[in-house]
């Protein structure tokens, strides 16, 4: 049975102030932004791949931000209530390398 589940992937940062959104804005990382649910923050958004992950890693350092403050966000919709997914390894990568948890949402269409 083929798949089509197409995973959307992205590293968020959950709480930043209005200067390292600013600063996250202009390094050049492709990012947007949005206000948390729950705490009302400033969180960036930043398309997960592998050619981003050490960018992140330095902005994190720069900027003093703890990887409690941050996740990584996969969604998708499928019409299947149980179905194997392979997530890609560059989110492996990055939950090795920035220390991030994992977050997954989904949607049963």
């Amino acid at each position: 049975m083929a798949s089509d589940i197409d995973l959307d992937t992205n590293f968020r940062f959950l709480g930043l102030t209005k200067e390292q959104a600013n600063v996250l804005k202009e390094s050049g990382i492709n990012c947007n932004f949005g206000t948390h649910f729950k705490t009302k923050a400033i969180t960036g958004i930043v398309p997960l791949d592998s050619s981003v992950i050490a960018k992140i890693g330095e902005f994190m350092k720069q900027q003093k931000i703890s990887n409690k403050d941050t996740d990584i966000f996969i969604s998708f919709n499928t019409e299947y209530d149980t179905r194997v997914i392979d997530i890609p390894t560059y989110v492996n990568e990055a939950v090795i390398s920035l220390g991030s948890k994992l977050v997954v949402s989904y949607t049963v269409l």
